[in-house]
């Protein structure tokens, strides 16, 4: 399993919003993934870079190394639930033969049965990267009976080799991770939310000069659950 977080701890797999990848002084990591800086979603419906930032030309100029997803959770912002899953799909469509690109699947938060719908779509494009996201998971902490069949469905289903889970909980890998080694899949998950689990005895919070000791403990416990 491939576990992506951001610059501040010694990691090999890199989670990075689009303005700080643009900043990165150097590319030492095994492989980047830019996120598209979902909160902006959460007064306007839409990406602060969109005026600027031509989504084929920046896929163009990525290395083999850099991948990202111009996709649009709906949590961010129910009020614009429609709106952004017609314009993840668009963006699928449009760039999912782009070798750099995530095509991820959204769907209306916390509904099953929409799941379904929405990712039999995705799983029937053609994904040159090879990696299906997998969105609108990251504010369930729990392995809830949605999580479950969700994933379960995703994983049984899946026709491509990789499956990336944005924001997955730490109660939550060890299920995913048995279902990719089930289906022969390979799994992916991106998080920062080891910033805020209270992980390590007498020192509830994590601060810049114990980050990487907070990473490190986040980092065995996933493997000692695995």
């Amino acid at each position: 399993m491939k576990f992506f977080t951001d610059h501040t701890v010694e990691n090999d797999y890199l989670l990075v919003k689009i303005d700080q990848y643009l900043k990165l002084p150097n590319n030492t990591w095994k492989e980047i993934f830019i996120d598209p800086g979902v909160y902006d979603l959460v007064n306007q419906p839409y990406y602060s870079w969109e005026k600027w930032i031509d989504i084929g030309l920046f896929l163009d100029g990525l290395p083999e190394n850099c991948y990202f997803s111009a996709d649009y959770p709906c949590d961010m912002n129910l009020e614009y639930t429609e709106q952004f899953l017609l314009k993840s799909w668009d963006n699928a469509v449009l760039y999912g033969g782009h070798p750099q690109y995530i095509v991820t699947v959204q769907s209306k938060f916390n509904d099953y049965w929409d799941f379904i719908h929405w990712f039999d779509l995705y799983n029937d494009l053609s994904i040159e990267s090879g990696i299906i996201g997998l969105g609108n998971f990251c504010r369930i902490h729990h392995l809830t009976e949605f999580m479950k069949h969700s994933l379960d469905y995703a994983f049984k289903h899946c026709k491509h080799p990789r499956i990336h889970v944005y924001g997955l909980g730490l109660k939550i890998i060890p299920y995913a991770n048995k279902l990719a080694k089930r289906f022969e899949i390979e799994l992916s998950v991106d998080s920062t939310k080891w910033t805020r689990d209270p992980i390590i005895p007498g020192k509830p919070s994590c601060r810049a000069s114990n980050k990487q000791e907070y990473f490190d403990k986040y980092m065995r416990i996933i493997k000692e659950r695995l």
